[in-house]
């Protein structure tokens, strides 16, 4: 769905890696996973509230080849601190673990890679702050086909059954999502479905059955996983196939730990499509888009004990600053008015046009200038009441 890689951005970072290099020895420090200190435990309720609004570490654990493959620099200790500085309570790591792996049948993920990815999870631990992992851009080994329906649950069961043991005794600040974006890649219904065709049908049943088989993973690995928030996948992310009736969330031993992921770069024209340069403006259509995806996703979800976490979200950079800003604190103050989490999409990409979500540069650890007013808007939206929000153009 996103292009990924801010591909002007590739010398400068490359640069960077010179520099910092790759850390040879990770060192884990690993003050969050002793089963003797006493755990903070919440109710959705107080999750919701406590993660407050999100960041997500785009393009770099995510990145197939390994964490600085797509360009992004070795994440630090202070890029975290940095982060939960800036505001943020929350932060999305999405990982890739398939070419980190011993391949078929065993999938036995890399000690070193493990090592690393607990690593950095500890460094936003370190701040208190909620941090998300998951299984992304693994769609090959995870392809929600009838021929592909073994090797897939294959896999969700053998990667799982590694993570839930490695993070077994971290508290509710650590939360595992099944997938992300699971989907007919590369096929005509890689972004969209048809319910009236079969194929569509089954890699919807196979998603319900991977996310029941990854709740059952890991409430059945012990430890603090029995009471563990689980983030379930729907097809291609989508905020409104997760509203379909052949979606269904798994059942759940534990009450009321489900979350429902959902992406939202709504209305598309003007939050993705860099082609539509001339949809820059937002409007009161817009605000009816954004309306409709989380007003319909707390009525099937967030009513009904379901967590709703849009865990991608943005617009993108059309040099249209006033609008990004508005559109992001309408974005979050609605969301927030229904009980639900925005993590915005960074992929470190701030040149105007298709999907440009940098808003953080990890070499300065600060907010690029090209994304101020989407991170003001952000910010603004979290304190702003939905009927007192005002436009940030000038009058």
């Amino acid at each position: 769905m996103k292009k990924l890689i801010a591909l002007l951005l590739a010398f400068a970072l490359l640069l960077s890696l010179t520099a910092c290099g790759e850390p040879k020895e990770p060192v884990i420090n690993n003050t969050h996973g002793d089963p003797a200190d006493e755990a903070k435990t919440y109710s959705l309720d107080e999750l919701l509230s406590e993660m407050k609004i999100g960041w997500n570490l785009g393009n770099t654990l995510d990145a197939p080849e390994g964490e600085t493959s797509w360009f992004q620099p070795v994440t630090t200790h202070e890029m975290l601190d940095k982060i939960h500085e800036l505001g943020f309570n929350t932060v999305r790591m999405p990982v890739s673990w398939g070419l980190h792996t011993s391949g078929a049948p065993d999938y036995v993920i890399d000690e070193d890679w493990m090592d690393r990815v607990e690593e950095v999870v500890n460094y936003a631990l370190d701040n208190d702050m909620f941090v998300i992992i998951n299984s992304h851009h693994d769609n090959d080994f995870y392809f929600p086909s009838r021929d592909h329906e073994e090797e897939t649950y294959n896999y969700i069961e053998k990667i799982w059954t590694q993570i839930a043991e490695r993070f077994k005794d971290y508290d509710q600040h650590l939360i595992f999502q099944s997938m992300n974006e699971p989907r007919l890649a590369g096929t005509e219904y890689e972004w969209t479905v048809d319910f009236n065709n079969q194929d569509c049908l089954d890699a919807i049943d196979i998603i319900n059955n991977c996310n029941q088989k990854f709740v059952d993973i890991v409430r059945a690995s012990g430890g603090r996983n029995a009471e563990r928030y689980l983030l379930c996948a729907v097809y291609c992310g989508s905020g409104y196939f997760s509203l379909r009736d052949p979606y269904k969330l798994p059942t759940d031993t534990a009450e009321s730990k489900l979350l429902i992921s959902v992406h939202a770069y709504t209305p598309y024209d003007l939050a993705m499509d860099g082609e539509r340069m001339d949809v820059r403006t937002f409007d009161d259509a817009a605000r009816r888009a954004i309306d409709d995806v989380i007003d319909k996703n707390y009525e099937k979800f967030g009513k009904n004990g379901v967590g709703v976490i849009f865990d991608e979200m943005g617009i993108t950079n059309k040099n249209n600053p006033y609008d990004r800003q508005d559109w992001a604190t309408y974005f979050v103050a609605k969301a927030k008015s229904r009980g639900q989490v925005c993590i915005w999409w960074d992929n470190s990409n701030v040149t105007a046009g298709n999907e440009a979500y940098g808003l953080f540069d990890r070499q300065n650890l600060e907010i690029y200038s090209e994304s101020k007013s989407a991170y003001e808007g952000l910010m603004a939206g979290l304190e702003t009441p939905l009927d007192q929000i005002k436009s940030s153009r000038p009058q």
